[in-house]
């Protein structure tokens, strides 16, 4: 038989996974909708708790984390198409495109930016080329786009949560400190 310790450590652990599983919902509906009000309104939720939910904003911490480590990475791969078809179809060698300030910066990388550098590379650029590198970079350049609206939301929501994690973390520290340091010497022996 279970003890009645034990089954609250699973009801907190099962709502502490569906609490999650909210605030990653949340999220997808930010990144839909480009506001971040849904997942900020969650995690003030979360703090007027009493006690606040810490643990679980750490895991959503960890959750946003995650998230933005995975777009990182989508974002470079969907970048390396781009560079890709540029050296494929128009010759572009990378070290070309470096000069570029869009792509290695954190800004996108934009169609009429390819245009730009082609022309300046290759000045006899026609207009069946142009046609050509818009129907190519075009959807690429768009995810790219769409991408990069999603790091600037995650980055931002990523930090929300952590300065509330480290201002709550700081706040229970000095009253455990205060409590500790100020309780009578007979709580000390015992």
């Amino acid at each position: 038989m279970m003890s009645e310790s034990g089954v609250s450590g699973i009801f907190s652990f099962a709502e502490l996974r569906y609490l999650r599983m909210e605030a990653m919902d949340l999220f997808e509906r930010c990144l839909t909708e480009g506001d971040p009000k849904l997942l900020e309104g969650f995690v003030e939720r979360q703090i007027s708790q009493e006690p606040p939910r810490l643990e679980l904003l750490r895991e959503v911490a960890e959750d946003l984390h995650q998230r933005l480590l995975d777009l990182y990475s989508s974002r470079y791969e969907v970048r390396e198409q781009v560079l890709q078809i540029l050296r494929d179809e128009f010759g572009v060698a990378a070290k070309e495109l470096l000069p570029v300030n869009s792509m290695k910066s954190d800004q996108p990388f934009y169609l009429d930016d390819a245009l730009t550098m082609l022309r300046q590379k290759n000045g006899t650029l026609t207009e069946a080329d142009e046609l050509l590198l818009h129907k190519k970079l075009d959807a690429p350049l768009t995810l790219e786009a769409q991408m990069h609206r999603d790091v600037l939301m995650t980055e931002y929501l990523y930090a929300y949560v952590m300065d509330w994690v480290m201002g709550l973390n700081a706040i229970f520290t000095r009253r455990y400190w205060a409590a500790s340091r100020y309780a009578p010497l007979s709580d000390w022996t015992h």
